[in-house]
């Protein structure tokens, strides 16, 4: 069998994978899909019914695909973010009025998400092979060839990883990995309740672990919806509560929205943290969870891997349009000096909050207050933190 021709073949069309084909592919870059799972497997509405903080900076990504006018009747627009401590008089207040007109983001259901990238895949430089799986891949000197379960035979320049925390193609490769369990899991749900919740997301930090509040479109009967994530320890069982109890633990931590009531299936998942030595290998590149997992306590995990699809490809449109080897050591490097600092400053983020706020002493309670009244007074670093945020 002769292979199939292709540049950068990308193993993984998750959220960050269909993000850097489309824009490869846009851009006259033959690139090859292999998923393991097809469209209508992943649409399915059990399948995740996570919802995804969209930075300003990630929605300006999907515009330029132009997947986000499938998006943005189902977005609804972050205009504040409020941080607390339970049972502490301190706030931070984030109000996108404070850097421009935009919002600091949004609130998109994963579902949706991945309906506007299916919707931008009908191009002439995109094959998207589905389901399917890798059996091997064959790294020469001067290109890969990827042998699919099937015996199709994929040729091409570069491989992308882009299957999750658990990528294959990271484990085949030298690439070594640490990682750290954070011994908690988070809970993921929808609920509607009694007052508007006014574009506002909010971050309670609570003794035995963040609770975020979403704010999430209205139904159409104008019943107000947020969506939660709660982080606990990994000893605590979420299925021994009930709807009824569950709705009734999150007022009492937050009342300022009325009554709760959980309108949506429940879902749990373990918190860990990932980070690698290297992004590259020969002739094989690293995006999103493959490259870095970080806890959800700022919501910018996959943000920092849509982060890495947009590098990636303005990289690699680079090094073709001077000619070089899409797959060779010097263009892969460039990629990887860009997203390097991004990722550490992320990781020592989300990490070093998730610590902070797990320690139950004193003194850190002090400092903590103390660090939510300067972010409020010093507007310079309230600036760049909200930039951070946004993904700017």
């Amino acid at each position: 069998m002769s292979p199939a021709k292709s540049e950068v073949i990308i193993i993984g069309g998750g959220l960050v994978g269909a993000t850097l084909a489309i824009g490869l592919a846009q851009k006259q870059i033959p690139v090859t899909v292999i998923d393991r799972e097809n469209h209508d497997s992943q649409l399915l509405p059990q399948k995740d019914g996570r919802t995804t903080a969209v930075s300003y900076g990630s929605q300006q990504i999907f515009d330029r695909l132009g997947a986000w006018d499938a998006m943005v009747p189902y977005a609804q627009p972050i205009w504040e973010v409020r941080v607390f401590e339970g049972g502490s008089p301190w706030t931070v207040d984030y109000d996108h009025k404070d850097l421009g007109p935009n919002p600091m983001g949004y609130i998109v259901e994963n579902q949706i998400l991945r309906q506007g990238l299916y919707g931008c895949l009908n191009l002439p430089h995109l094959n998207w092979i589905a389901p399917n799986t890798v059996k091997s891949v064959d790294y020469q000197d001067q290109k890969v060839i990827a042998t699919l379960q099937d015996d199709q035979i994929i040729e091409g320049k570069l491989v992308v990883g882009a299957e999750g925390r658990l990528s294959p193609t990271r484990a085949q490769s030298s690439i070594c990995t640490k990682t750290w369990d954070y011994s908690e899991h988070a809970l993921v749900t929808h609920l509607t309740h009694e007052k508007p919740h006014n574009g506002t997301a909010w971050e309670i930090f609570l003794p035995d672990g963040p609770l975020a509040i979403l704010p999430m479109l209205d139904y159409e009967n104008g019943k107000h919806r947020s969506g939660i994530v709660w982080a606990k320890s990994r000893k605590h069982d979420w299925a021994s509560w009930s709807d009824q109890e569950l709705a009734l633990r999150i007022q009492e931590h937050f009342p300022f929205y009325g009554k709760f009531e959980i309108c949506n299936q429940r879902w749990s998942y373990p918190l860990s943290a990932l980070v690698v030595d290297s992004m590259i290998d020969h002739r094989m590149v690293l995006v999103g969870d493959a490259a870095h997992g970080v806890h959800p306590i700022a919501g910018q995990g996959v943000n920092l891997g849509w982060r890495d699809a947009d590098a990636l490809i303005k990289c690699l449109v680079e090094a073709k349009s001077v000619g070089l080897d899409l797959g060779s050591y010097t263009v892969l490097q460039s990629y990887q000096k860009e997203r390097k600092p991004d990722h550490r400053s992320v990781l020592l983020m989300t990490d070093g909050i998730n610590k902070l706020f797990n320690n139950s002493s004193s003194i850190l309670h002090f400092a903590r207050n103390a660090g939510f009244a300067a972010v409020n007074h010093i507007k310079p670093l309230k600036r760049f933190l909200m930039k951070k945020a946004m993904g700017l």
